[in-house]
């Protein structure tokens, strides 16, 4: 059965998946927005219609994406309760929240689902480019749940079912690799300030380090990639980075330290790693 798909929110999440969906022949039917600007400008993106009423575009619909932000989705989702909305398929987009803010969907007739593009959206024009190649979870009723995850697949992507107690640790799974590495290289990029390098020559550095690495990583594995002091057993230069460092610096770079000490014993069975472990143990 062909889905007629309507966006309530107009921001990023709502621009590329909207776009998305009508590129690969999926029918976007339209947007509302409390922002109508916003739905105008997401209709005309899409080459879909702009609704100025929700309830126009709850009939017109039989699956609605709320892309709006989290604190936002159980509010909209008590409004939507006002509207004959039985039948209908109802999906959020957030990687923290589960299908579970649509409380009582059974006694409304609606199937629940939260779908989560693993990829950070950061433009509404053009993340669109990178969907493709971007991986997504789906998680919520079981009535209509593949064709939810067939609507996915047929865009071209890789999509994996989840339970919804999962939902938080998954997200914080993929914090851990986007947000927090933005975090982590504020750090160093602050530390070769402090070295009196100017910022262009340190960001391009930097930059280039960086990017080196994370091909290296995703190509060859995290063991493989592995390189540095620690992974050589080099304790002296260890104790020489701790003591350079300032707190919580130190701390960070201790608790990373510990997990790659991990890895460095997949990779070298054989070498001794007791002085990196006493540095760090200090």
């Amino acid at each position: 059965m062909r889905l007629n798909i309507g966006f309530i929110g107009a921001g990023k999440v709502g621009f590329t998946l909207g776009r998305y969906f009508a590129s690969r022949g999926i029918n976007v039917v339209g947007y509302y927005s409390r922002n109508p600007d916003d739905a105008s400008a997401a209709a005309s993106f899409t080459d879909s219609q702009f609704f100025s009423q929700l309830s126009s575009l709850v009939q017109a619909c039989d699956t609605l994406f709320l892309t709006v932000p989290d604190t936002a989705i159980t509010t909209l989702w008590q409004e939507l309760k006002q509207y004959p909305i039985a039948g209908k398929n109802i999906c959020h987009c957030s990687g923290a929240l589960s299908s579970t803010v649509f409380d009582d969907s059974e006694q409304y007739g609606v199937c629940g689902y939260s779908i989560h593009p693993i990829y950070a959206i950061h433009d509404r024009f053009h993340s669109v480019e990178s969907l493709p190649s971007v991986y997504f979870t789906v998680e919520g009723s079981q009535t209509n749940l593949i064709k939810i995850t067939t609507l996915i697949e047929s865009l071209g992507n890789s999509v994996r079912t989840m339970s919804a107690e999962n939902k938080a640790l998954y997200h914080a799974a993929s914090v851990m690799v986007s947000n927090l590495v933005i975090g982590l290289t504020k750090i160093g990029s602050d530390i070769f300030q402090q070295c009196g390098f100017d910022r262009e020559f340190s960001d391009k550095a930097w930059n280039a380090l960086f990017l080196g690495n994370a091909e290296n990583v995703c190509s060859s594995g995290m063991v493989n990639a592995l390189t540095g002091p620690l992974e050589r057993g080099d304790a002296m230069t260890i104790r020489h980075h701790l003591e350079a460092l300032d707190e919580p610096d130190r701390a960070i770079y201790i608790g990373l330290s510990q997990v790659l000490l991990r890895l460095a014993k997949q990779k070298n069975p054989e070498r001794d790693y007791s002085f990196i472990e006493a540095e760090l143990k200090k």
